[in-house]
């Protein structure tokens, strides 16, 4: 009884687990990118990798694991792949135009601010979802006001991380402020397109989902698609000699399995499923983790200083996350999310 208690209770846990480990890679990679981009690494070309890699990585998940489930692929399906595959999104997770264009955006503002960017995702998606009729809108529950009240929280709080330092808990120097420059103007442009695609691909993939239930198959194929597309729009661009990657200690080889195999790859599909379980805005609602990770992890690994408007505003974004996501799961009206919501089917189907 106990051990079927538990596993009642991991598998309810499971969607939110699953989201903040894929936040928490993702500020880790989204680190050693941009150190890599200091040296001459083109990120187009990394992007091509990494989707190669993803791909290979989700085709024999999928033909292993899905051998025997796996719908008949429709050419309506193959379709929606390839526009998905252009779309995909999640920072430098997924593929074509999203990934391209927020891996570039590094090159001309630092990740922080990216972290910023991508946090703006989750109100977008809100909107989106209730314009597609996805979650409804309910100025007048208390559901419907906690989660519109935790989107603002959660957003002001990710603003204050960058926009307020406050006082300087420790001694070491906090990186160059943001200036309005060139780079940065393109940097910005490049992340509201980036985030704007992420947010389009997080709509429309539980649409998808429910069409193709299956997926390991369904996320290659986005992969497949978006490293197809990517590469294309990389040999137009960029000189035949910027294709042979260099070593820089392991990092570069570092860099495109961990960003092929696990935020491509593995994490992506972690994301089409907790779609196609919670809805879109409950994926997106985790973004603001991504601010709270990186600021950890420039504090403690590349030795930034701690700031009292980080800290503060990393309370705020925990807190305006912990009201959405309750309003979520004391959403009684399971119609408000156009998807299935159970959690009960297992993520790796045997």
């Amino acid at each position: 009884m106990e051990l079927r208690g538990f596993m009642s209770g991991f598998e309810i846990c499971k969607p939110y687990l699953l989201m903040t480990i894929f936040e928490l890679c993702l500020s880790l990679f989204l680190i050693l990118i941009q150190s890599l981009f200091s040296k001459g690494i083109s990120p187009l070309v990394l992007v091509v990798y990494q989707e190669i890699v993803a791909t290979i990585v989700l085709s024999l998940l999928a033909f292993f694991l899905e051998k025997n489930k796996r719908p008949p692929i429709s050419f309506k399906i193959v379709c929606y792949a390839f526009v998905l595959g252009l779309l995909q999104s999640s920072i430098l997770t997924q593929i074509a135009l999203s990934q391209m264009l927020l891996t570039i955006a590094l090159q001309f503002v630092e990740s922080t601010y990216e972290s910023i960017g991508l946090n703006l995702q989750t109100p977008i998606i809100f909107l989106l979802a209730v314009f597609f009729r996805q979650e409804k809108l309910r100025f007048r529950s208390i559901n419907g006001l906690a989660k519109m009240l935790g989107i603002a929280i959660s957003a002001s709080g990710a603003l204050a991380i960058v926009l307020w330092k406050g006082p300087a808990i420790s001694k070491l120097t906090w990186g160059s402020s943001f200036q309005v420059t060139t780079d940065a103007v393109i940097g910005v442009v490049m992340i509201v397109a980036g985030v704007l695609s992420t947010c389009f691909w997080n709509i429309f993939m539980g649409h998808v989902m429910r069409l193709y239930p299956a997926g390991f198959s369904l996320t290659a194929m986005l992969n497949f698609f978006g490293a197809i597309q990517t590469a294309v729009v990389t040999a137009l661009v960029v000189p035949r000699s910027s294709w042979e990657l260099k070593w820089e200690g392991g990092l570069v080889l570092l860099a495109v399995l961990f960003g092929g195999a696990i935020i491509s790859g593995i994490c992506n599909f972690v994301m089409t499923w907790c779609i196609h379980k919670k809805g879109p805005v409950f994926t997106s609602a985790f973004s603001p983790l991504l601010i709270v990770f990186s600021f950890i992890f420039q504090t403690i690994l590349l030795g930034n200083s701690a700031y009292l408007g980080s800290i503060v505003g990393a309370v705020f974004v925990v807190l305006g996350l912990y009201l959405l996501l309750w309003a979520k799961a004391n959403d009684s009206d399971k119609e408000e999310i156009g998807v299935d919501v159970s959690i009960n089917s297992p993520l790796i189907q045997p």
